[in-house]
């Protein structure tokens, strides 16, 4: 695992100060990320005690919404968390997805099928930016595209390369408008991940680039 989240993008994780959509992937990287999962306890640590440190003034509202949260029965059965992974097959192969994304398989939309190589599912969180499950086979080059917003992309397993490297499970990267890449798998390797995109992706070469007459761009 050599690509992660800037240490700023994680604060901001940690702080909820992101938007819903990358804070689900990071949450993803982190559950698979002992480093991240250190700065995180960290920058958490650091949240709480400057909380501790703050001045809070008294307030009515808070009050009496404390008043309400005391009366209130207990409910005799606990709630229970979902703590089991989830898998998915494709293509007669079966994944295994962590748990912060086992929680939403049922979201988990349709497949797509692009030449039969390529293939996306959204998973559908009720956010504008679009999150998708997406799946390269082996020996498959994407066409060349850079992104109208920001991409954010998770190897969930397998791995692949573009121009600025080679990426494999648990790897997170950020990729914005001024960066074209092409995307793409070796002989005997194939790779599944979790894609966020803000924007459509707009191709920048060959016939691919028809696609981008269809609402400026394309989402897989």
């Amino acid at each position: 695992m050599s690509y992660h989240p800037s240490e700023k993008m994680l604060r901001a994780y940690v702080e909820g100060e992101l938007d819903a959509g990358n804070s689900f992937a990071i949450a993803t990287h982190v559950e698979i990320c002992p480093q991240c999962q250190k700065l995180c306890a960290q920058f958490e640590e650091q949240a709480g005690e400057a909380l501790c440190a703050s001045t809070i003034e008294d307030c009515d509202d808070l009050s009496a919404m404390l008043d309400k949260i005391v009366v209130l029965e207990e409910d005799p059965e606990p709630f229970k968390f979902n703590r089991k992974n989830r898998t998915i097959i494709l293509k007669d192969k079966q994944f295994k997805l962590p748990l912060s994304l086992s929680r939403f398989v049922d979201n988990i939309g349709e497949w797509k099928s692009y030449g039969g190589k390529v293939f996306s599912a959204e998973i559908e969180l009720g956010e504008e930016a679009r999150i998708n499950l997406l799946y390269i086979s082996e020996d498959v080059q994407i066409p060349q595209h850079t992104h109208k917003g920001l991409e954010s992309t998770l190897v969930l397993h397998g791995g692949f390369s573009d121009e600025d490297g080679h990426y494999e499970v648990g790897d997170y990267m950020l990729k914005d408008a001024s960066v074209k890449h092409s995307p793409f798998t070796k002989k005997g390797e194939d790779c599944l991940c979790l894609t966020v995109l803000t924007e459509p992706l707009l191709f920048t070469q060959g016939v691919a680039r028809v696609f981008n007459l269809f609402g400026k761009g394309l989402y897989p």
